[in-house]
């Protein structure tokens, strides 16, 4: 019998990437997530359910990747497209086992489901500690020891700052009852564990379901939701509960002044690499 447990192999110390199939007629069939894991690797299905690691039900991806240290297969990465740009892939979800954290392992992702792809990698609801692994790679920098800007973009959906202020976090958050529309943005809070996508032209404009223009998606304040994995790290509900500037209405103006104030700064750092 086989053990459950055991590691799949890759001697070549390749991963394996699962893809979408099209039918005669075009139809598109994504890659049902769990269903994967759960036939493929049971290890990681019963680590992600001992991490309570969030997986939104039903989700599916148009690639599964697997992500190899050592050559054993020790998490996966998924991605799927964007109107935003066909030459680009949203990573939805990365996970690798708690033993081969700290390795290194996010970068060499991007770096190889890039060249794989031959697309451009964004990140979908980034853990701030997957923001700081950026940073520890030169692919991102900090700020002010607080604001992070991101060779990597972050892409997430735009909700309400009500929702935010609420407490509302990713995992709880129902979004079939209205259409959701996305924010890319290279910006991210540390203090409050947030991405931060700034109105384009308007810095008053806040985001709000009922005020949508979707001839004009970029010109919204937002926050993206908490993650439950950085409130339980890093108490980041709190933090935004009891933020003086989310309160009075001057966060989006203070982060503005400072992308304004270090402008030369941030856009020489992005442009040497």
């Amino acid at each position: 019998m086989v053990n459950p447990n055991k590691k799949v192999k890759r001697p070549d110390g390749l991963g394996n990437v699962y893809n979408y199939k099209t039918d005669a007629e075009g139809n598109v069939f994504t890659l049902p997530i769990m269903t994967v894991i759960k036939e493929n690797y049971i290890y990681l299905y019963r680590a992600i359910k001992e991490e309570n690691y969030y997986i939104a039900e039903g989700d599916t991806c148009f690639f599964f990747k697997e992500i190899v240290y050592d050559n054993e297969v020790v998490g996966f990465a998924t991605y799927k497209t964007t109107q935003i740009n066909k030459d680009i892939l949203v990573m939805q979800y990365f996970y690798v086992l708690p033993e081969y954290r700290n390795k290194g392992l996010l970068e060499e992702e991007i770096d190889e489901s890039a060249a794989l792809f031959e697309s451009s990698i964004i990140l979908e609801y980034p853990t701030k500690d997957m923001v700081k692994a950026l940073t520890k790679h030169k692919l991102a920098r900090v700020f002010d020891d607080r604001f992070v800007i991101s060779r990597i973009a972050f892409y997430v959906p735009m909700v309400s700052l009500e929702d935010v202020k609420k407490g509302v976090v990713r995992e709880e958050f129902d979004a079939s009852a209205t259409k959701v529309y996305y924010k890319m943005t290279h910006l991210y809070d540390l203090d409050l564990c947030a991405v931060v996508g700034l109105a384009s032209d308007d810095i008053e404009n806040m985001y709000d379901d009922d005020k949508i223009d979707e001839d004009n998606l970029n010109n919204f304040n937002i926050l993206s939701l908490a993650l439950k994995e950085d409130v339980e790290k890093y108490d980041c509900v709190n933090k935004r509960a009891e933020s003086k500037e989310l309160n009075d209405g001057t966060y989006f103006k203070n982060v503005k002044k400072f992308l304004d104030d270090n402008d030369d700064v941030i856009q020489n750092w992005l442009t040497i690499y």
